[in-house]
């Protein structure tokens, strides 16, 4: 708006319109708006109580190329003629004859239309102009006036309401795309809550202790489970409970690294502790954590509690009962043996005093038999033994070096390579190695040389056996993990086998018959780590 602005030319008594000399022929451009394809001149109504002004003006708006919507002398009129049709301005004197003036048929107007208006007045006492501001007129001509000060002002109040109407109906569509953005988040919180209800109530379902807590173990949030397990209740919740306080005191250090470790973003895989309850009952848990982010960084962590009692229960029966069964498997071992030596004495001096050669046959193949037996007892004691301690995590270096100091390596010289790494396996792992390299002794026929290498492939961990011996016929490589098959008892690769598939580690011959044998042992991701 240009509320106040006052030109300052004014038209004479006896030259109402203000055109003298040249001026009152200057060319003044004609006023138009271009609307679907033809041109329109702007139209002006005229609210004038004075008909000589009135008629001035009217000819002078016509001399500039306005569109003269009417003349109205009173405020009803003008009122009347802008509800029957919207000019596109109004130029309103302020002292009307009538009940209304221009200031009251202006807040008339505006309260139903939008139209811009000027203010024709000769009077500028403060208090008027206050009164006419609260209309937001688009100027405010002092009479007299000269015509070029009448068209910049008309001009100018054209052009301000243009932009006023692209300023309304840029907030109308920013005000519909608010409204609807609200809708939208209406709608996404409300599905939101749903879907946290949803959650909460799966979480409540849970038979499991499912917490939420912050990196000093204050806890933030739990399931109904939670509360019922340690006999809380929601208001002891609301004063404060902490993960701490429900751990056995000597494992509050490692609950607290294993917080750490998750905080850095390293994962686990369930981590065992021993919890307490308020009344100082101890059980034995198993914990999966994950942590909270919030604003990029670890604010505490959330898991699932697993209450393993039962369970622990469970393995230290059968735990006794694989005991007992050993026991009794090693008392009846130990009596067969001892038989067995006893037999193959009595045949040893059996044959002492047998002159007949088919006898002595007959002998020398019970020998044999006692012998055969001797060996598979002992593979029962071998294979009685995997699975019974829980594996753990060897240096493979150590282990062969150990497994190659127990079989008679005389000549041959055992190298290893590329260390630094561990394995988790049954501890019987040496066992394997061991059968390795006794069965390159046994049967690689001229071997001198065998080499352990490790190396990190896409599938974990591979540690290959070679040796530069006789190597292993084709036709034997389908069976050769089976049990029974092969030239002395058939049970030593069968039995490594076994030992490393108790934790998912897997062996294949790959060598080439006539250039040595070559074993892989590889080992997943999950069981293998860089040492210490």
């Amino acid at each position: 708006m240009i509320d106040g602005y006052f030109p300052h030319g004014f038209l004479s008594a006896g030259n109402p319109t203000g055109h003298a000399g040249p001026e009152k022929n200057k060319v003044v451009p004609l006023p138009i708006t271009i609307r679907q394809g033809h041109m329109e001149k702007k139209s002006i109504l005229i609210v004038e109580d004075e008909a000589v002004s009135a008629l001035d003006i009217k000819s002078t708006l016509i001399n500039l190329g306005y569109h003269v919507a009417g003349v109205a002398s009173t405020g009803e009129k003008a009122i009347e003629i802008v509800d029957a049709k919207v000019p596109d301005l109004i130029l309103m004197d302020i002292h009307l004859a009538g009940k209304f003036s221009g200031i009251d048929a202006a807040e008339k107007i505006l309260s139903s239309h939008n139209v811009p208006i000027i203010y024709l007045t000769a009077y500028t006492e403060p208090e008027q102009v206050g009164q006419a501001k609260k209309t937001r007129p688009y100027g405010y001509i002092i009479k007299p006036f000269t015509e070029r000060g009448l068209r910049t002002e008309i001009e100018i109040s054209l052009y301000k309401f243009g932009l006023d109407l692209d300023f309304r109906q840029e907030h109308a569509r920013l005000e519909e795309r608010v409204r609807e953005r609200t809708r939208d988040l209406q709608r996404a919180n409300e599905a939101l809550r749903e879907s946290e209800q949803k959650f909460r109530e799966f979480v409540d379902l849970l038979p499991e202790v499912v917490f939420e807590c912050n990196l000093t173990g204050e806890l933030i949030r739990v399931n109904d489970n939670s509360l019922r397990f340690f006999g809380y209740t929601r208001e002891d919740m609301d004063h404060g409970l902490n993960l701490f306080d429900h751990i056995v005191p000597e494992d509050r250090e490692r609950v607290m690294q294993g917080i750490g470790r998750i905080a850095d973003g390293k994962t686990t895989t369930g981590s065992e502790y021993t919890g307490m309850k308020p009344d100082g009952t101890r059980f034995p848990l198993l914990v999966y954590t994950t942590r909270v982010i919030e604003n990029n960084r670890c604010t505490g962590i959330r898991g699932i509690l697993v209450d393993i009692s039962e369970r622990k229960k469970t393995e230290h029966a059968i735990q006794q009962a694989l005991e007992k069964l050993g026991l009794l498997n090693n008392i009846t071992r130990h009596d067969i043996l001892n038989k067995l030596t006893a037999l193959n004495a009595f045949l040893t001096l059996a044959g002492e005093n047998v002159a007949d050669k088919k006898t002595n046959e007959y002998l020398g193949q019970c020998t044999d038999i006692v012998t055969t037996i001797n060996r598979h007892v002992e593979f029962m004691r071998d294979y009685q033994e995997i699975g019974i301690q829980s594996p753990v995590w060897h240096d493979p270096a150590v282990t062969i070096r150990q497994a190659s100091e127990s079989c008679s390596c005389m000549g041959i010289d055992v190298r290893i390579s590329n260390t630094g790494w561990e394995i988790f396996t049954d501890p019987l792992f040496e066992k394997v190695i061991y059968n390795l390299i006794e069965n390159a002794i046994r049967h690689g026929e001229h071997v001198k040389t065998i080499t352990f290498a490790m190396r990190e492939e896409h599938d974990g961990l591979h540690l290959v056996y070679e040796d530069d011996g006789a190597g292993i016929p084709d036709e034997f490589r389908e069976h050769l993990f089976e049990k029974g098959f092969g030239k002395n008892t058939g049970l030593g690769l069968f039995l490594a086998r076994e030992i490393l598939g108790i934790t998912d580690i897997s062996i294949r011959e790959t060598g080439v018959f006539g250039q040595g044998a070559r074993f892989e042992i590889i080992v997943p991701k999950e069981a293998c780590r860089r040492s210490p």
